[in-house]
C-alpha cells in the first residue's frame, strides 16, 4: 500500500533443482511449490540455466481452498534473469505473470534488484 509502504503480496514456497547431466553445472529442470495467504497452492515446473529460470503452472497445478474468492487465479508464470551490467553491477529481474477467471495473462508484478557493492569491493 502506498500510504503505509506495506507489501501487497506474500507467498511461501520451495524451489527444487534437477540438473540435466548434459548441461551440468549450467542447467536442468526446476520445480516450484508455493502457498498464498488468499487460499491458493501452486505447483510450477520449468527449466533453468546459469543465469535464468522460467516456470509455469502445468497439469492443473493450482489448488484453492473452498473459501477462496473471485477473481480466481487460473495460471501463473515466473521468470528470473541475472545480468551483469556494463559497469560491472549485477542485476536480477523477477517477473510474475498471472491469469484469472476475469482476465487473460498479464504481468502481476515485476521487480528489479541490483547488488550494492560492499565496502570491500
Amino acid at each position: 500500500k502506498q500510504e503505509t509502504n506495506a507489501g501487497l503480496h506474500s507467498e511461501t514456497g520451495f524451489l527444487r533443482f534437477f540438473p540435466d547431466p548434459g548441461l551440468v553445472p549450467h542447467g536442468g529442470r526446476l520445480e516450484l511449490t508455493a502457498t498464498h495467504p488468499f487460499g491458493l497452492c501452486e505447483i510450477d515446473e520449468g527449466t533453468y540455466d546459469a543465469d535464468s529460470f522460467d516456470v509455469w503452472t502445468r497439469y492443473q497445478g493450482l489448488i484453492r481452498t473452498t473459501t477462496a474468492k473471485s477473481p480466481l487465479v487460473t495460471e501463473i508464470r515466473r521468470k528470473m534473469e541475472l545480468k551483469v551490467l556494463l559497469d560491472g553491477r549485477v542485476e536480477m529481474t523477477y517477473v510474475v505473470d498471472m491469469a484469472t477467471d476475469r482476465s487473460d495473462t498479464q504481468t502481476h508484478y515485476r521487480s528489479v534488484l541490483q547488488k550494492i557493492p560492499s565496502a570491500r569491493e
